[in-house]
């Protein structure tokens, strides 16, 4: 009899544990996603899906001033990386700039272009992917400096997204389906080259006309804690790197009630696509998953891209506000749509970050945006910082002295959102 009522005892411990950790999203089970279902009411303030947000003045010197549009974030423990142009800047956590890595060339150590980026889990390794020239290189990193470590030539075709996987020496490497007929789309590496693992192209096309063409939603890349996540254009499915045997196996899964743009629409313009869906882009935190999609009911709206989270707890999906801002680009003023959150936690501006750049602004859990000393230092003498009511009265009178202390011409200041958990 006892036996019997430990083992009843065992059995509703382990279920109830199970149904725990799936209403937090954090088990191993499949995330399913009805892509076109409609969302939920707007999210319009930070409070709503973050609980902190920190603003980090950059340390100015001339090595390493950087201009407005940063192309990549990665946040590793107390370090920040930020792409911008052809460099690669890194401060620590409190914004004191460390180093920077800006070799363009032709030679060994050098690369023409950064397609992009990543830092490995603990700190030491860092990998720029020039697809221009279908090369990976390698550095070694140390507190304040780097060492060039090698230069692995990759074959065609060029993957265009590199993914360090955590707690191992290797690299995932996306390739864009740009052509048609590459063998693979999804590719492991270790950082001498060799292959580990692939994913043969099952989404071949043949090409009709002239329309060789490159998106940046062509492969979807990102991590999420310690694992390595990616979506194949043609395919519904997130894939994860299993650092156990290596393979890719799914994470997640999107209902796209079959108007995924198939690889005969991609090769044929004659075909109507009229009704196709399509994401443009995926992330994750703890608890929300992020993406943007398209489809027939928004491509005629004001907003033909819709920005959604998913959250994993409540299963439910919300859409995230959206705004305009007007940017100089060499002596053109342009019109960039931007998701928008009004910091209610600390006063600040609104926090708002590029769409086409929304899934490159978040890293190691948190989200990333930049507001130039100018702008801040504006805001807060403004009657819209005035009146602003905030969570944190404390955050609010710190920003006021943060933003009184920075010179106009100063590196853009960070900001720092850490969602719920």
């Amino acid at each position: 009899m006892i036996i019997k009522l430990l083992t009843f005892l065992l059995i509703i411990f382990f279920s109830c544990s199970r149904i725990s950790n799936k209403n937090t999203g954090d088990d191993d089970s499949i995330i399913e996603i009805d892509l076109l279902s409609e969302p939920g009411f707007k999210v319009t303030k930070l409070s709503e899906i973050a609980v902190n947000t920190e603003y980090i003045p950059l340390q100015t010197l001339e090595d390493c001033l950087f201009g407005p549009v940063t192309q990549k974030i990665i946040n590793i423990d107390n370090r920040i990386y930020i792409q911008n142009g052809g460099k690669i800047l890194c401060f620590d956590a409190d914004g004191k700039f460390l180093f920077k890595i800006e070799n363009r060339g032709r030679g060994p150590e050098e690369y023409t272009f950064i397609s992009d980026f990543d830092v490995s889990f603990d700190n030491k390794i860092l990998t720029i992917l020039s697809s221009s020239i279908n090369k990976l290189l390698v550095y070694r990193l140390a507190d304040t400096s780097f060492t060039f470590q090698r230069s692995v030539k990759l074959k065609a075709p060029a993957p265009y997204r590199v993914s360090m996987v955590p707690n191992t020496d290797k690299a995932f490497l996306a390739i864009p389906p740009w052509k048609g007929n590459e063998p693979t789309l999804s590719l492991l590496i270790n950082i001498v080259g060799d292959t580990i693992h692939f994913k043969p192209n099952c989404y071949k096309y043949k090409l009709v006309g002239n329309r060789n063409y490159l998106a940046s939603n062509e492969m979807l890349v990102y991590s999420i804690g310690n694992t390595i996540c990616f979506k194949e254009e043609f395919s519904d499915t997130v894939f994860f790197v299993d650092t156990k045997d290596n393979f890719f196996k799914p994470r997640m899964i999107f209902d796209t009630h079959g108007t995924l743009l198939t690889p005969e629409i991609r090769g044929n313009p004659e075909i109507p696509n009229e009704h196709i869906s399509f994401i443009g882009s995926i992330f994750e935190t703890s608890r929300y998953v992020f993406f943007s999609y398209g489809s027939k009911e928004t491509r005629n709206s004001d907003h033909p891209i819709v920005n959604v989270f998913f959250d994993k707890r409540t299963k439910k999906k919300y859409k995230l506000d959206v705004g305009f801002i007007f940017e100089t680009i060499i002596d053109n003023t342009v019109k960039t749509p931007v998701n928008k959150l009004k910091d209610d936690l600390s006063g600040g501006p609104d926090f708002t970050v590029r769409i086409d750049l929304w899934d490159r602004y978040c890293s190691g859990g948190r989200l990333f945006s930049f507001m130039d000393a100018m702008t801040l230092k504006k805001y807060v003498i403004s009657e819209d910082f005035e009146n602003a009511l905030v969570k944190d009265p404390k955050k609010k009178s710190e920003l006021k002295k943060l933003a009184d202390s920075l010179n106009e011409t100063d590196n853009p200041v960070l900001i720092i959102v850490t969602p719920k958990e």
